[in-house]
């Protein structure tokens, strides 16, 4: 069976509804691709193991990306924090896919600096049906 590892990062507050779209997406495909013998694992912090770290929590979160097969990360209008965090180790960790989805929105400069990186795969959406098209493709890609 081919596993397929997969990192969301984003605003869990900014991006809650994406995240729960690209979940259920994943979800679905997950459900005609498991004939095939593909196990896609999503990771999303929501549904992490909660329990007290001896770290910082997104100390735990991080080292998953690692392991990924696949880091996406969702931005809009500014990247926070932890998102930035997470998207500097998938770099440093060189996943193999790393795919950033912009929301079609104004954004500030920190946004502006990744929407100009060349080492990444970058895609914009407006609708909701653009973005489950998006994922879907950025799955296929991975698998062939």
């Amino acid at each position: 069976m081919k596993r397929l590892k997969i990192f969301l990062a984003s605003s869990v507050n900014e991006f809650k509804n994406e995240r729960n779209q690209i979940g259920n997406t994943i979800r679905k495909l997950q459900d005609k691709l498991i004939d095939d013998g593909v196990r896609i694992n999503l990771f999303e912090c929501e549904f992490a193991d909660n329990t007290v770290s001896t770290e910082r929590k997104q100390a735990d979160y991080n080292s998953e990306i690692p392991t990924s097969d696949i880091f996406i990360m969702i931005v809009g209008k500014r990247i926070g924090q932890y998102t930035l965090e997470e998207y500097e180790i998938a770099k440093k960790s060189k996943v193999k896919y790393i795919q950033v989805i912009f929301k079609n929105v104004e954004y500030d400069e920190d946004v502006k600096k990744i929407r100009q990186d060349e080492s990444i795969n970058k895609y914009e959406y407006k609708s909701r049906e653009e973005l489950d098209e998006i994922i879907k493709k950025l799955i296929q890609n991975a698998l062939n």
